[in-house]
């Protein structure tokens, strides 16, 4: 194998599908890239054997072939630190392999590729395009809310459900919930839920672009293709939990905010709950035309007030705070709702405008 590849593009394709490289693993060949060629491009591929990627770079090639290059961040550094030029890569019947550019030369040991296991084949029964910068924004503003306890498997990814033209996607770790919703250009209904690293990875992938993402179903993969790239994910077995049973519908307390307000005066906690935010609520009180933050730890207190609406009725409740903040942190919105029924029952925040989001934190039991 033989081929040409100009560096920016090849550090770009190797970026994209080294995330699926995983660096403990009883099978050594998939600590690395499965380099093949085609008549005018070469094909990166990774694969984990829960997610694969492939991507396809323009490329000059000399000589058809393919290898495996064993270690595939070793592979990166020395991309990276190679001059900004084109790059040659030349393999022998041995996979030794001679990585030139310029007056740099790298000479490394590759892997015979028909080790390497194949990417699954989607055999679709569903599929749908979304846009590639709405879809991106959908994953950020759940993925938070995404469970990282193996106990509960279904948790540990994001639910994504077809209910004809509008698709929702659902994160629950037991402490907060995030649902977004957006119309698309599909039909029918679908239920899968794919793995919260894998949607970590999409969003490191996707570019911000205005291009569609078509996503593909099998009754155990999905498949994300964008553009020249390829991520193939198997999705978790199970049921999801059922998440709309717990959405409170009736509210005591109902105040609009400015996000800004109320997220600076929760992140202006920040130095005093740091100490341990497990141990240490933030609480929060509503009375009259004010909403004041509070929290005593052993290295001080804060306190501090914005100014509401009259909401009738007084309201003291706890809140873990990095669990509220990444919950304001994921509105981005101006302007936002927020409800509360009580102190020991979930705060809703909603957009004024809208139902594009639901974010559902529960709260925490206060100490006298």
């Amino acid at each position: 194998m033989n081929f040409l590849c100009e560096k920016d593009k090849l550090l770009e394709g190797i970026s994209t599908v080294i995330k699926a490289v995983v660096s403990k693993t009883p099978m050594p060949i998939l600590q690395g890239i499965l380099i093949s060629t085609d008549e005018d491009c070469i094909i990166l591929t990774t694969n984990n054997l829960e997610t694969g990627i492939e991507c396809i770079i323009p490329a000059i090639v000399r000589e058809n072939g393919s290898i495996v290059i064993g270690d595939a961040r070793v592979f990166f550094e020395i991309i990276r630190k190679l001059p900004n030029d084109y790059i040659s890569v030349e393999v022998d019947d041995n996979y030794h392999t001679t990585i030139k550019c310029q007056k740099s030369v790298y000479n490394i040991i590759g892997l015979n590729p028909i080790e390497f296991p194949e990417l699954p084949i989607i055999k679709e029964k569903a599929s749908f395009e979304i846009n590639a910068e709405v879809l991106k924004q959908m994953i950020r503003q759940t993925l938070f809310a995404v469970s990282t306890r193996p106990e509960k498997p279904t948790l540990t990814g994001s639910l994504f459900e077809i209910d004809g033209d509008n698709l929702s996607i659902i994160s629950l770790d037991g402490f907060r919930m995030a649902i977004r919703k957006e119309k698309i250009d599909a039909s029918g209904n679908e239920k899968f839920i794919i793995s919260g690293k894998t949607l970590g990875d999409i969003v490191k992938i996707i570019k911000d672009e205005d291009l569609p993402i078509k996503i593909k179903l099998t009754d155990k993969y999905v498949m994300f293709e964008y553009e020249k790239t390829k991520v193939i994910s198997r999705l978790i077995e199970g049921d999801y939990y059922d998440y709309k049973r717990i959405i409170p519908t009736d509210f005591r307390v109902k105040t609009v905010l400015n996000l800004q307000d109320i997220l600076v005066c929760v992140e202006r906690t920040d130095p005093i709950v740091a100490v341990d935010i497990l141990k240490n609520p933030i609480k929060i009180t509503i009375d009259n035309n004010s909403l004041s933050i509070d929290c005593i730890t052993s290295t001080g207190k804060v306190h501090d007030i914005i100014d509401i609406d009259d909401c009738g009725e007084k309201i003291e409740i706890g809140f873990n705070q990095r669990y509220l903040h990444e919950a304001l942190q994921a509105c981005e919105c101006e302007e936002i709702f927020m409800e509360f029924n009580g102190s020991l029952n979930p705060c809703i925040i909603k957009p004024l405008e809208g139902d594009s989001f639901l974010f559902m934190v529960l709260p925490v039991k206060l100490s006298n």
